[in-house]
């Protein structure tokens, strides 16, 4: 009797197989929401860096009234080591950027960073400040003209700060496109259509009815990477 018990409890081959299919059909489903859930949470995060580094710029502002060029920087005073006898070094040529200046004047409380994108050699995520006409990091130009790349924000400034973030994957820069640059038009039904509505060079596409962009695009250095410019405060 206790034999055909235990005989009759397990599970047969078929039933296995079953339950593996199941299983197997539900990852399928969940893992792609899953994996998007996670994109959606670091790019929320990444655009509150941008905001962070906003607020930080407006504090330089207000206490220099001026948003210093890249390649301006001569002297750096660096409270973060002491904060009541800040430390003044010359940083040298083209190895510092504005964001640099912020985080040592404890005006950005954490480094420059953002949990998407991909650093590449020399090019990692940064602050900078640029003129019209001026080549940005990562080697994109602002023109100043919504033609070629303009900041919505920015209107006519002279002078704009902006959030670098090298070689994003297209999904990245797609759900960065379309939390910072949207709502878009029924026409953007693709991720390249999100990307491609703002890419740095060629100005605002047709597909997605943007009318300017505060968040720009140039080729990353892999195959189906980005690098993001973001905007961030201007003079």
């Amino acid at each position: 009797m206790n034999k055909s018990l235990k005989q009759n409890s397990a599970f047969t081959l078929i039933e296995m197989i079953g339950v593996l299919a199941i299983i197997g059909i539900l990852a399928a489903v969940v893992a792609p929401r899953v994996i998007e859930s996670i994109r959606d949470a670091k790019v929320t995060s990444a655009v509150a860096s941008v905001s962070a580094a906003k607020t930080a710029a407006i504090g330089y502002y207000q206490r220099y009234d001026n948003f210093p060029l890249d390649a301006d920087l001569v002297t750096v005073l660096d409270y973060k080591s002491d904060p009541s006898n800040p430390i003044a070094y010359d940083p040298a040529p083209g190895s510092f950027d504005f964001g640099d200046v912020l985080v040592r004047q404890s005006q950005l409380l954490e480094q420059e960073k953002a949990p998407i994108g991909r650093p590449q050699g020399d090019l990692s995520h940064s602050i900078g400040c640029a003129s019209v006409g001026g080549a940005l990091i990562g080697g994109a130009t602002y023109t100043g003209t919504t033609a070629t790349f303009r900041f919505k924000s920015a209107g006519s400034g002279t002078r704009i700060v902006y959030y670098f973030m090298p070689n994003l994957t297209l999904q990245e820069a797609a759900a960065l496109a379309a939390k910072v640059n949207g709502p878009f038009t029924s026409d953007a039904v693709s991720d390249l259509s999100f990307v491609e509505a703002s890419l740095a060079g060629s100005g605002i596409a047709t597909v997605g009815g943007l009318e300017g962009a505060n968040c720009w695009f140039a080729p990353g250095d892999g195959t189906n990477e980005y690098h993001a410019y973001l905007y961030v405060s201007h003079q």
